[in-house]
């Protein structure tokens, strides 16, 4: 099964839609921040959410909760397609509904195989993977630049290093994060 977790208007053929709310024509209505989620266990292959995961949990419990869902409902290898506001672009910064910043490194903390990595080596990272019984791993970040700095690049106007150091710096360089995540289930 796929499902399009969050949906909005944004009804994908082929998925199950999911949100909130009724206001349009989705296939379920469910409070992602409200478990067990309609799913069975291991029932979902792939996992979409556009621009959702950044409104939900402003509770830690919460949020690590919704985590635990994701993880119940996804098949071993399941693709979670994550996409969210860069947390240093004014699209993240300016909505209100926006409760935490989700980066490739927040979602890590919820990789087993780093998190034991981090305990051998005595890195203070929290072990959110061991903690919460799941076990994800990034798989692909991709950020999308500002149209402006997308063109730089394609010109050659700026260098890899040279854009890098500008996300580092300046707000307004990313418009978004595209993540894969991956679940992991040891048979």
């Amino acid at each position: 099964m796929k499902v399009n977790l969050g949906c909005g208007n944004k009804i994908l053929p082929g998925w199950v839609n999911l949100d909130k709310h009724d206001t349009y024509s989705v296939d379920v209505v469910h409070d992602l921040e409200s478990f067990p989620y309609p799913f069975a266990d291991d029932s979902c292959h792939e996992i979409l959410m556009n621009h959702v995961l950044e409104h939900l949990g402003s509770d830690v419990s919460v949020f690590n909760g919704v985590i635990q869902e994701l993880y119940r409902i996804s098949a071993h290898n399941a693709r979670l397609y994550i996409n969210v506001p860069h947390p240093r672009h004014d699209n993240f910064l300016s909505d209100p509904t926006h409760v935490r910043p989700i980066t490739a490194d927040v979602l890590r903390l919820y990789d087993q195989s780093l998190n034991k990595e981090w305990e051998k080596s005595n890195i203070a990272n929290t072990p959110l993977g061991l903690i919460c019984g799941v076990d994800f791993s990034v798989e692909n970040t991709h950020f999308v630049l500002e149209a402006e700095y997308q063109q730089k690049v394609a010109e050659g106007l700026l260098s890899d290093d040279e854009i890098w150091s500008l996300i580092r710096e300046r707000n307004n360089i990313v418009r978004e994060i595209q993540i894969t995540w991956r679940a992991i289930k040891r048979q």
